[in-house]
């Protein structure tokens, strides 16, 4: 088994993978794709591509990023509008950015109109890929990775997609140290949202869209999902919208998995969330 590293969208990525192959120049390639997809898509880097889409509103995108802002359109309707990326104004405006001013605080996920490649922002709404972006990029590597191995693990920032049959260790929300558990993951991944992950003093990054204050219900949600992608932009969805709704989620979308710890220490979790807990 070899270990490749790499610090990029705002984490730490390390694959664990066994091959018979010099996968040298392979992950020099992977690496550089991902740096490229940050350098302009990220809302952390100024006067790029994102940018110059939320600053003039109309756009013609390449194929795979209008596939992404029509699956993130999907993602929204899906949950109600509790994963929306048209949250930018709400978390610059909180201090987790760059901007120096305060920006306009217009949200709705609606107002992202798509009509083939072309997109037009209405009424003022800016967009951001996020992890949503993020996880897009990483699936891709993983697909590109099975063309050499079927063994091997992606862990970025403990959210994690494994090819093969793997037993993972749950993060304790309260003490990143420590380990609540361990699941059982067989080529699929696994994405966490929680309170700890982005705090700016009270206030942490996880809001939501209806009334643009961090959630408080939950500390941890945990999903599984085969796709990254969908696993944490439902894990985010189910954390900022309230418990009840939460559930009602989930129950409308029988191929998820997840565990959903509540602020007050009691825990929720699916049928084959297959897991041993030590809490």
């Amino acid at each position: 088994m070899k270990t490749y590293s790499h610090d990029c969208l705002g984490s730490r990525l390390d694959i664990t993978i066994e091959s018979r192959k010099d996968l040298d120049s392979v992950m020099t390639e992977s690496f550089l794709l991902i740096d490229d997809f940050e350098n302009k898509y990220s809302r952390f880097i100024e006067w790029n591509v994102l940018s110059k889409i939320n600053r003039e509103k109309t756009w013609t995108l390449p194929d795979e990023i209008m596939m992404l802002v029509t699956l993130a359109q999907k993602i929204s309707v899906m949950t109600n509008g509790y994963f929306d990326i048209t949250m930018l104004p709400v978390l610059e405006n909180n201090g987790y950015g760059i901007e120096s001013k305060k920006i306009n605080n217009a949200i709705w996920y609606k107002n992202i109109i798509c009509e083939k490649n072309d997109i037009t922002l209405e009424n003022d709404v800016c967009i951001e890929f996020g992890s949503l972006g993020k996880w897009y990029v990483l699936d891709l590597l993983y697909n590109a990775l099975r063309s050499y191995s079927q063994d091997f693990v992606i862990n970025f920032g403990w959210d994690i997609r494994v090819s093969g049959e793997k037993t993972i260790h749950l993060e304790d929300p309260n003490d990143i140290k420590k380990s609540i558990g361990t699941i059982e993951l067989n080529n699929i991944s696994i994405a966490s949202s929680g309170w700890n992950k982005r705090k700016l003093s009270v206030w942490h990054h996880l809001i939501n869209p209806e009334n643009k204050a961090s959630q408080e219900d939950k500390i941890a949600v945990f999903v599984t999902h085969k796709l990254w992608v969908f696993a944490d932009a439902f894990a985010t969805a189910l954390f900022v919208c309230p418990l009840n709704k939460s559930l009602k989620i989930l129950e409308k979308t029988p191929w998820l998995e997840a565990l959903i710890i509540w602020a007050d220490g009691k825990i929720y979790k699916s049928q084959w969330f297959i897991s041993t807990l030590n809490i």
